[in-house]
């Protein structure tokens, strides 16, 4: 057995590593791009995996990813995405990198560089299925709540309970008599997601079984695409298949297509659809009805393979009241998830079993909780163990659901083991979660608007007036004025050198003008909301950053690894850049994403360790606490374990202060949750929020301080940043490790 097989084999036994059949060999190095979950994101990073091996026994090889293969320049886009790696003689490695919310327009390869040299591309499964139909696409469509299910949980199951009512285009609305009033792809039944690579199936359910003779089809689009029908008894028996033929145009004026068979043996209780790849407006089945000697029957009960909700959300009349919901079903098993929360963000609300959760590496449960810290929901069936601080937090209890606030987000325990007979409203409660956090990230404004919502500099507009000015002195200059002085010198033939010689003296006094209206010093704003867990070292950031720079920065933007930036920027196609990504050492924001002169904003989430703490002690009758923030303290709120709240003001970096009792009257019974800064506060309007009530949101043993500076969120210029011009405004939120008593 050579070594490439050996490595397939291991690959397929092993279990980290997708099929065999997607690895390439380039000389001495392997190459097997991982599955992401099929289906459509809206936002956050879509994580990339490629496993990489050097079968050289003595030569580090050099290996550079770059996707797309191919790109083409449809306004805001991803030009490129890369990240290199060294790899020793006879190793391997994982190597993932992560595609923020903007398309990424081109093919599906990534291109393999070793040392420097093209040696090839291989196929990234599923590789456009993020952002590329975002809610400022084409589509004008509104994005979908978004689901992950584990593939501990039934699917099917856990799709149906949280459904509720009939959802356009789902399997559901295949059963029952047909009742679409419309042609073409009607929102009245059932449509695949055309946008995944099949194979595709519907399975419907009858409650009164019949022996059947023919098998009638309702379409509202004539089927364009082959595939078979497959009846079935009540014990699984296969009773008759029935060959689905593609038809390019309907026939007669007949609403049906009806498949004849001989009668069955025994009554038919599953009809089963299995069609091959589809295409958008291939398919759509309104319902399907069985006809024997007793009578005919409609379905009372149906499942597919996926349904077109979430993608065809645009094309629904009113669509933009609309709240879809999509539910994705995850490629591998929980074990072998992502280390990286950032894999997590695309994702409203995340389900799985708690059997699943209790086995989890330490490194994966660590990035599940940051996500939910984030801003995201957990969804646990079974019994687990919250970790503290979050199970002091409970919130509430909805019919055998408990609710904890865990930091911006939210996590739900279930003591069912399925959510087969989840109390309607357990399942309200999960779905109004999973929709806000949906719909904080369409709330975010638009590259046209967000400088008004969140201006980093006073005026932006081009200097009109002296423009125009200046460009009026030049045609006088260099038209009247040249050629009278020419000619009364009668040295005409200067024209050949005074004309470029004004040309080029106006441009250096545009270039002088702009300069000493506006220099070359970036202007950063930047306003953050810091949640500090002291116990577990944790800090989870949430903020909006902006930039306006004169000229553009030589070396892009640098992020870490753990923040997650999207830029507020349109993605209809019309007019924008593409942009370049390299993730080699941290986040590098190559090109595209700052332009000179054009205001560019972001927003931010980060999730990282972090040693800062605030010390608090309690002697001789009297509060302090020492700053171990690393940045001065402008304001200082602190609960203690009665619920008091206690203030202090202008507190250095490692400088020890005496609290003072605050008017204010103790905690209330039920204070802000954190996460209603998320929740229920626009682009950068967090900070606000908690400078104008910051002790509503205290808990016991928790406080609320303003720092200078930013010590949490990058501007992103790196170190440029010695050099701009920044207004930072940053709070944390902190957890104390035990709480306090006087």
């Amino acid at each position: 057995m050579n070594r490439r097989l050996l490595f397939l084999v291991c690959g397929l036994l092993g279990s980290r590593f997708i099929a065999a059949t997607a690895a390439e060999r380039f000389d001495e190095i392997i190459v097997a791009p991982q599955a992401v979950p099929a289906g459509q994101t809206y936002h956050g990073y879509c994580e990339f995996r490629v496993m990489l091996e050097n079968l050289s026994p003595s030569d580090p090889r050099r290996v550079t990813l770059v996707f797309p293969d191919q790109s083409y320049n449809w306004g805001n886009s991803i030009r490129s995405i890369s990240r290199t790696v060294v790899l020793a003689p006879n190793s391997r490695s994982v190597l993932p990198f992560w595609q923020p919310p903007l398309p990424a327009n081109g093919n599906s390869q990534l291109r393999v560089l070793v040392d420097g040299r093209n040696v090839g591309y291989v196929n990234i499964p599923n590789g456009h299925q993020h952002f590329s139909r975002a809610r400022h696409g084409y589509s004008g469509g509104v994005a979908p709540v978004t689901i992950l299910v584990s593939r501990g949980l039934d699917f099917d199951e856990f799709s149906r309970a949280l459904r509720g009512s009939r959802m356009p285009y789902a399997a559901e609305m295949a059963t029952g008599a047909a009742d679409s009033r419309t042609r073409g792809v009607s929102p009245t039944s059932w449509v695949p997601d055309y946008t995944r690579p099949g194979p595709h199936w519907l399975e419907l359910e009858y409650e009164s079984p019949v022996p059947v003779t023919s098998v009638r089809v309702y379409e509202t689009s004539s089927t364009s695409v082959g595939g078979e029908l497959i009846l079935s008894s009540r014990s699984g028996t296969n009773l008759a298949r029935l060959s689905f033929v593609p038809v390019t145009a309907r026939s007669g004026t007949s609403a049906f297509r009806e498949f004849i068979c001989p009668l069955t043996p025994e009554p038919v209780k599953t009809v089963r659809l299995e069609l091959s790849t589809v295409s958008y407006n291939s398919v759509a089945i309104d319902a399907v009805e069985l006809v024997g000697p007793s009578g005919s029957v409609w379905a009372t009960s149906a499942r597919a393979s996926s349904d077109a909700g979430s993608i065809m959300s645009g094309h629904l009349p009113g669509g933009a009241g609309l709240e879809p919901r999509q539910f994705l079903r995850a490629e591998m098993p929980v074990a072998e998830w992502s280390e990286s929360w950032l894999a997590y963000t695309p994702y409203d609300a995340i389900a799985f079993n708690a059997g699943e959760f209790n086995h989890l590496s330490p490194a994966i449960a660590a990035a599940l909780w940051r996500y939910a810290e984030a801003g995201g929901n957990l969804v646990v069936f079974g019994d687990m163990a919250v970790p503290e601080p979050w199970a002091s937090f409970q919130a509430s209890h909805v019919e055998g659901v408990r609710q904890f606030e865990v930091g911006f987000g939210r996590c739900f325990v279930s003591h069912q083991a399925g959510p087969l007979n989840l109390p309607a409203n357990a399942i309200k409660t999960l779905l109004d979660s999973a929709t806000e956090s949906a719909q904080y990230w369409q709330s975010l404004p638009n590259e046209d608007s967000a400088n008004h919502v969140f201006p980093v500099v006073a005026d932006s507009q081009i200097p009109v007036r002296g423009t125009v000015l200046i460009m009026l002195g030049f045609v006088l200059l260099i038209g009247p004025v040249n050629l009278i002085v020419l000619a009364r010198m009668k040295r005409r033939v200067w024209m050949l050198w005074t004309i470029p010689g004004i040309s080029v003296a106006t441009c250096l006094m545009v270039f002088a003008y702009s300069l000493a209206r506006e220099g070359v010093t970036p202007d950063a704003r930047l306003e953050g909301v810091t949640l500090l867990d002291q116990a577990s070292r944790r800090a989870t950031s949430v903020g909006a950053s902006a930039l306006y720079c004169p000229l553009t920065p030589n070396q892009g933007l640098q992020f870490g690894y753990e923040t997650e930036v999207t830029p507020l920027a349109g993605t209809d196609y019309r007019g924008g850049t593409q942009r370049e990504l390299d993730w080699t050492q941290g986040q590098h924001l190559r090109r595209g994403w700052v332009t000179a002169r054009v205001p560019a904003h972001f927003h931010l989430r980060k999730s990282e360790t972090r040693r800062e703490r605030l010390q608090v002690e309690h002697a001789d009758g009297h509060w302090s606490a020492v700053n171990g923030l690393g940045a001065p303290i402008k304001s200082l709120w602190f609960a203690d374990s009665a619920g008091n709240v206690f203030t202090a003001a202008d507190v250095n970096a490692g400088e020890k202060v005496r609290l003072s009792a605050s008017p204010d009257p103790p905690l209330g019974a039920e204070p802000q949750a954190i996460r209603v800064l998320l929740a229920r506060t626009g682009y950068g309007g967090q900070a606000s929020q908690l400078s104008g009530k910051p002790a509503s949101f205290l808990l016991p043993g928790t406080y609320l301080a303003e720092v200078e500076g930013s010590p949490f969120l990058e501007t992103g210029l790196g170190p440029n940043v010695k050099k701009a011009r920044v207004r930072p405004r940053t709070f944390v939120f902190g957890i104390l490790e035990t709480t306090p008593a006087s």
